[in-house]
């Protein structure tokens, strides 16, 4: 059959956006997760929940870092994410003895997500989660977080982001 311009774009556009849903695999995903959240509570909390997830939301030899801002007054976007990767650092080498600065050195995909935040334009939605604003469950299979969501729409990029830290805020979800 015959197809018309407007039946060829939008045959393009499907194919264009289930190619990049085939990207939002786990094991595409960065050899080493890095979670910056609010309280210790919420790190406890992605740390334990982020190992569980492993082989579905990251790959199954990630490394999961959650750590929490503790910075008087809040550090701000910048030194704040420094400062995160200063706390994964000293946690990562207490979980697993391993130095993260090395292995970003010798090829590591490394990926920071803020979640920092007590989420007061999304309320009361996070109000459910215990005021984890990331936590907040997306109407999907699996009802799954909208922080997982960002982590595995990010993971796509980890394999072009070799030796580099990425930082990501936990709650940017591309909708397409």
């Amino acid at each position: 059959s015959i197809r018309g311009p407007g039946q060829v774009a939008a045959m393009s556009v499907f194919e264009t956006k289930s190619k990049n849903v085939g990207l939002m695999q786990a094991e595409r995903g960065f050899d080493v997760t890095i979670v910056c959240t609010s309280d210790p509570q919420q790190a406890a909390f992605w740390q334990a929940r982020l190992e569980q997830a492993k082989g579905t939301v990251i790959p199954a030899s990630s490394s999961v870092v959650a750590v929490d801002e503790d910075w008087d007054g809040g550090a701000g976007n910048f030194l704040g994410s420094l400062y995160a990767w200063r706390k994964a650092c000293a946690k990562h080498k207490e979980l697993s003895g391993k130095d993260l600065e090395a292995e970003l050195k010798a090829g590591a995909s490394v990926a920071i997500y803020q979640t920092a935040g007590k989420g007061t334009r999304l309320a009361p939605l996070p109000g459910a989660e215990n005021n984890n604003k990331p936590g907040v469950k997306l109407p999907a299979p699996g009802c799954p977080s909208i922080l997982e969501c960002v982590i595995r729409q990010t993971g796509a990029y980890a394999a072009s982001r070799k030796r580099r830290v990425s930082v990501f805020w936990g709650d940017q979800v591309f909708v397409s």
